[in-house]
């Protein structure tokens, strides 16, 4: 068995190099897609759990939006809502109820669209570039 030359090591190294290179824009648009995902996750059950909290007291509650804007700018994911202080995102007690509108979140070239109806529906879909495993175009 003979050993490797310093020629095969420098060209075996300059493969793996390129081929490394090669796969670092999909290493980073495949965390990018993951981050969207996870932002979008953590609005619907954040979303879901005010709904319930609403229905379980019966009461009418407003949903604190501005916790969830920062802690997404972490994830380099931009977030906008129709939501004001004058027009709060409110679920309305025992019927689940809320005022309608959405929250955007805005990473790179995606988008994705967490809508609430005013029956309280809560859902999520791709409004923006390609469409994610788990999430459907709206």
């Amino acid at each position: 068995m003979r050993g490797y030359s310093l020629v095969e090591m420098l060209i075996a190294l300059t493969i793996s190099a390129g081929l490394g290179a090669l796969s670092m824009p999909l290493l980073s648009q495949q965390m990018e897609t993951l981050l969207l995902q996870q932002a979008s996750n953590r609005w619907l059950l954040y979303l879901h759990q005010v709904k319930a909290k609403a229905q379980k007291e019966q009461r009418s509650i407003v949903a604190e939006l501005v916790p969830l804007d920062a802690r997404s700018s972490v994830f380099k994911a931009m977030t906008e809502s129709t939501y004001s202080a004058a027009s709060p995102l409110k679920f309305y007690g025992n019927s689940g109820a809320a005022v309608p509108g959405h929250v955007r979140i805005v990473s790179g070239d995606r988008m994705i669209k967490v809508i609430i109806s005013s029956k309280g529906r809560i859902r999520s879909c791709v409004s923006l570039g390609s469409s994610l495993p788990g999430i459907s175009l709206c």
